[in-house]
């Protein structure tokens, strides 16, 4: 593992120590299948609680009298059984919480009672309509009971609370119809829950007087308008409000709004909270079982001791332009500047093509922008001073142009247009190894299969050619702006050309080290379908970050998800074997990233036998991992003040955020990792950033969580999007956008992915 410094200032999380007994009594016995649980915990409800574990269930004691367990009885240390109290915590925590109803029991769910932010982000913008009192942003808090393990053998309890914001919308739908909003495909949800049923109704067809019609639903195809309402997602809440304020009102309103949410959710505000509502759960005692009570403690305080190391600061990382390692700069670009792309070298087309689409109307601009492309703006803008072909070692770069007649006005027949003109370009036989697709802003944000930039990324994609696309609003930046979008755009296009603009530095003592990122897309299409059908996205890595190749599956159903894992991986491992000569005896590391696998499928079991499988003859060392947002840990330094959101201003941004590279644990195989600080949260109300949880495998024979987790922070400064690191590691991120990107494309017609684990199986077209 690298070097590492020790942090000397403790974290401050957002939880709070629960105090229990030293000793609990249970009764355990046998279950095989998890299917009775529910009988039985009704037939024992009130005087036992009971959970339900590797086939065996688990029975704490309420209160006297009642049915009687037969089981083993067990009187054990209450850390050798922390699940089981958490599981007991999260039922009655909420009791310390009478006056609040939950909207969901486990985790214990609810919403602040006197504070709505809509109204007074209006009065604040300035902002009436007689709808607007019909939207509301009410805080809502969950509290989470989690078992954490800072120190080797002290396994604790402890609860954490989150904040964030619940939207919703309760005006008519005939009133919002009435005042232009386009309804149709908007979710609509039950005005008052009925037991049994989903709160989910279904997705409006449109709405007819009285009854509305529904495309896709739980109940058929209408129901009553008075008994439903809008889905308060930001989606329903931005199309209402864009139409009834306009576009500038609707924009001064979510600034306001943006003041108003920050008292909650920056740093210091967040950390108050905390601390009020921790003071709150301290007054009541917490019923875990007969005769034992819990009670709400101290605030979690993650630190160093003199005998333990919980928390440090991994080393920043270098990003590398050359095999050796020698030229490395701490920031991309002036690194790309100075060196030049890590694949100088060995870069196969030193003279590419790219396609240009565009509207007619904006020739002069767009050939302004280009020639900025390809030359640079010149001394007097350093950002951006030399030029794509120069910064990256080319030798020319051609522009094959492909006007498109088209206007602002025309939406729908935008798309067409576009197509039409591409294939009568390529038509020709023109060979080119990429496309820049440029766009009107207003054509940008057309729905569905209307969008021009949807159908013609999916056009080209099936023809083996990766886009770039950008908007007149971008192409017409001025240059001191426009040196550093171009930055991001030239970076963007070398990668999707196969190129590899930079690395990072790593472990040289071993054979080989593969990093394979394991996503998947839901192909439903629909949140009413049960059969769901899935596509496995795979992403590999070779230790210092270069990229290796995608593979995209054959869709299958959730019952065939392993086997298609199976298959997909031992082909993917296959091509590597040969492609990296593993020899008998090499020592090959295979370190597994995963996001969020499904449910009940051991994916990490599944890859290790096919790793054992290949590489049947090298010494292997395997490693599973999820890297996870979806967790309930918040970390925070009380001493970092942040940094200036502008030289001349006394407005602050990202304080209380840890520095980035902090790691912390927070158990034995899990860590938590600050990937973003004060110097890259760009605005003063950004929220305090959430941590990611690095969590190891069990059944990993690689157990270096510390490694693990500077890897993946590494991995943050690999994204060939942007010179700036992403909030996750490349691993995951680049599964997370091309799962976005299939789940758009899917429903083009003619679209298909065999070129993208074909011809575009080592381009990042998804960038």
């Amino acid at each position: 593992m690298a070097q590492t410094t020790v942090h000397s200032r403790p974290l401050i999380t957002n939880g709070f120590i629960v105090e229990t007994a030293a000793i609990i009594d249970l009764v355990v016995r046998d279950m095989p299948s998890p299917s009775d649980v529910k009988a039985e915990r009704e037939r024992l409800g009130g005087f036992w609680s009971v959970h339900w574990v590797g086939g065996k269930l688990y029975h704490l004691r309420l209160s006297a009298g009642g049915p009687n367990v037969d089981g083993q009885q067990l009187s054990a240390p209450a850390s050798q059984y922390g699940w089981l109290l958490r599981s007991r915590l999260d039922e009655v925590v909420g009791l310390a919480l009478p006056k609040y109803r939950p909207i969901r029991v486990r985790p214990f769910t609810f919403l602040a009672q006197r504070t709505e932010l809509i109204g007074p982000a209006a009065d604040a913008a300035r902002v009436d309509h007689p709808l607007i009192g019909q939207f509301s942003v009410i805080p809502r808090f969950v509290l989470s009971a989690k078992t954490f393990e800072p120190v080797d053998g002290q396994s604790k309890l402890g609860v954490f609370i989150n904040v964030d914001m619940q939207f919703d919308i309760s005006a008519p739908l005939n009133e919002l119809q009435s005042a232009n909003v386009d309804l149709g495909g908007l979710h609509v949800v039950r005005r008052q829950p009925e037991p049994g049923k989903r709160r989910l109704v279904g997705r409006i067809l449109r709405v007819d007087g009285d009854v509305t019609l529904l495309s896709e639903g739980t109940e058929g195809p209408s129901i009553g308008t008075d008994s439903i309402k809008l889905e308060g997602s930001k989606e329903s809440v931005a199309r209402c409000l864009t139409t009834i304020l306009g576009l500038n009102r609707y924009r001064a309103l979510m600034s306001a709004l943006d003041d108003e949410q920050a008292s909650y959710l920056l740093g210091p505000d967040f950390d108050e909270v905390v601390s009020k509502l921790g003071a709150l759960l301290s007054k009541t005692k917490l019923p875990i079982a007969l005769g034992h009570d819990a009670t709400i403690g101290d605030r979690i305080v993650l630190a160093n001791s003199d005998t333990a190391q919980t928390v440090y600061v991994a080393p920043p990382v270098d990003y590398v332009f050359d095999r050796t390692g020698a030229q490395s700069n701490a920031f991309a670009w002036p690194g790309l500047s100075q060196f030049g792309p890590f694949d100088r070298t060995t870069f196969a087309n030193k003279s590419p093509r790219l396609l240009v689409v565009f509207p007619t109307s904006t020739q002069g601009k767009v050939e302004a922008f280009l020639r900025a492309f390809r030359d640079g703006l010149g001394s007097n803008y350093r950002g951006f001073a030399k030029g794509f072909r120069d910064i990256f070692g080319l030798v020319n770069l051609e522009f094959v142009m492909c006007p498109v007649q088209v206007h602002i006005s025309d939406r729908s027949g935008s798309e067409a247009a576009y197509r039409s003109a591409i294939e009568a370009r390529l038509s020709a036989g023109e060979d080119v190894q990429g496309a820049i697709v440029v766009l009107f802003e207003e054509h940008s944000h057309l729905k569905g299969l209307q969008n021009p930039y949807l159908r013609t990324k999916a056009l080209l994609l099936t023809l083996g050619i990766p886009t770039q696309e950008v908007r007149m609003p971008t192409v017409t930046q001025i240059a001191g702006s426009l040196q550093y979008t171009l930055q991001n755009f030239a970076v963007s296009v070398y990668a999707k050309l196969n190129g590899t603009p930079w690395t990072v530095n790593q472990d040289k003592a071993i054979s080989d080290e593969l990093v394979v990122g394991m996503g998947f897309a839901e192909f439903s299409g629909s949140r009413f379908e049960d059969r769901q059908r899935f596509v496995g996205i795979t992403t590999v890595f070779s230790g210092d970050g270069t990229y290796l190749l995608g593979n995209v599956s054959k869709e299958c159903t959730y019952a065939d998800y392993p086997k298609m894992v199976r298959e997909s991986m031992l082909s993917v491992l296959r091509e590597l074997k040969t492609r990296n000569n593993w020899r008998s005896g090499d020592t090959v590391r295979v370190i597994f990233h995963a996001h969020r696998p499904l449910k009940r499928i051991d994916v990490g079991n599944i890859v290790f036998t096919c790793v054992r499988e290949i590489g049947a003859e090298q010494n292997l060392q395997m490693a599973f991992v999820t890297v996870s947002h979806d967790h309930p840990f918040i970390i925070m330094d009380r001493a970092e003040k942040g940094e200036r959101i502008k030289r001349d201003s006394n407005i602050m941004k990202g304080e209380f955020a840890p520095i980035r590279g902090t790691i912390a644990r927070i158990g034995r195989s899990t860590r938590l990792l600050a990937t973003n600080s004060h110097k890259l949260i760009k605005r003063a109300n950004s929220p305090l950033p959430a941590p990611l949880l690095i969590s190891l495998h069990p059944d990993s024979t690689f157990k270096d969580v510390d490694y693990i987790a500077e890897q993946a922070l590494k991995f943050t400064s690999l994204s060939w999007r942007s010179t700036l690191p992403a909030r996750t590691p490349v691993t995951i991120f680049y599964s997370e956008r091309i799962a976005e990107l299939l789940g758009r494309l899917k429903d083009v017609p003619d679209f298909s992915t065999t070129a993208l684990s074909v011809k575009l199986k080592w381009s990042r077209w998804f960038l």
